[in-house]
């Protein structure tokens, strides 16, 4: 009767401690590019390996047979110029007693949230109030937070001479900022189906691969989209290792937000997290922690008067 078929192999993510993904199926001699990015709290996703043991690192595979691709994984550390010591309250609430997780962000307020989680004494060797940006001025809340920022290399205007502080950040800018803190030779892993091109794709990218940052289900980044307080409280939570397991990990006595009060919301462990100062203990994964004191709030207003007004 004659007629013809087309072999199909299938190819398996391992990644070494949960499959989270199906396996996909290809016509044979298909090239697949391994484009996709893991994520595991507490590591850094370092690439695909066609071994167990991580030696030989692929980026595509040809699907000239059924093929298995290893997940590489390294313990995360937080960067040196990050303080991992203290875990206290970085974000505060507001006049109507919420915290408004689903609100934007500004400019001006993750440079605060940044310079609050300096190292004390990264931040006191680079404390400044000089600022080449027109828009912050001498006397403004967050002048000294922006300035030192922007002596560090962390943020940039958006010319030479402004800043837009009071201008909602966008994913793409917050993960940019976020990314100049890393300074490790981790490279770049992954991509989402939308930023191809996009200034800031390789800090995505690098902030992906550091553990920082996830798309959504349908594959996408959305760089151009403000960033909500949640989203910035989840990935600077990841940046610093202050990650809660459960609501059991928490204390009862903590500040409760009438707008963060689900247990099984997605950001509510992030947001109570973000928001109460607190002593912990590590587990013995050395990843998630527990809570074991609640502790006072720093005081940041010496930061906001400058010496020159």
């Amino acid at each position: 009767g004659g007629g013809s078929s087309i072999s199909r192999y299938t190819l398996t993510y391992d990644l070494g401690y949960e499959n989270l993904r199906e396996q996909e199926t290809y016509a044979a001699g298909t090239r697949v590019d391994l484009d996709w990015t893991p994520a595991r709290d507490g590591y850094s996703f370092t690439g695909w390996y066609t071994d167990a043991a991580g030696t030989t690192r692929v980026t595509t595979v040809t699907m000239d047979r059924n093929r298995t691709v290893y997940a590489g994984w390294k313990k995360y550390t937080v960067p040196d110029t990050l303080n991992d010591e203290d875990h206290f309250a970085y974000i505060v609430g507001y006049p109507d007693g919420n915290v408004h997780p689903e609100w934007n962000i500004t400019r001006g307020e993750v440079a605060a949230v940044f310079f609050r989680l300096l190292d004390p004494d990264v931040r006191t060797q680079n404390l400044t109030w000089d600022c080449t940006f027109t828009d912050v001025p001498l006397n403004s809340w967050h002048r000294s937070s922006i300035a030192t920022m922007q002596a560090m290399g962390i943020v940039s205007g958006h010319n030479a001479q402004t800043f837009r502080p009071d201008v909602p950040i966008t994913r793409a800018e917050f993960a940019a900022m976020a990314s100049r803190f890393d300074t490790s030779d981790l490279e770049p892993s992954g991509t989402f189906s939308d930023i191809d091109g996009h200034w800031a794709e390789e800090e995505i990218r690098r902030a992906a691969a550091l553990g920082w940052v996830r798309g959504y289900e349908d594959g996408t980044f959305r760089p151009d989209q403000y960033i909500t307080r949640a989203e910035a409280m989840t990935l600077v939570n990841h940046m610093l290792l202050r990650l809660p397991e459960t609501p059991d990990d928490l204390l009862d006595d903590m500040i409760h937000w009438p707008d963060n009060a689900d247990p099984q919301f997605w950001s509510y462990l992030a947001v109570q997290e973000a928001t109460n100062s607190h002593d912990c203990q590590r587990k013995p994964d050395g990843v998630y922690e527990t809570w074991t004191v609640l502790t006072p709030n720093e005081d940041w207003f010496q930061y906001n008067h400058n010496p020159a007004c």
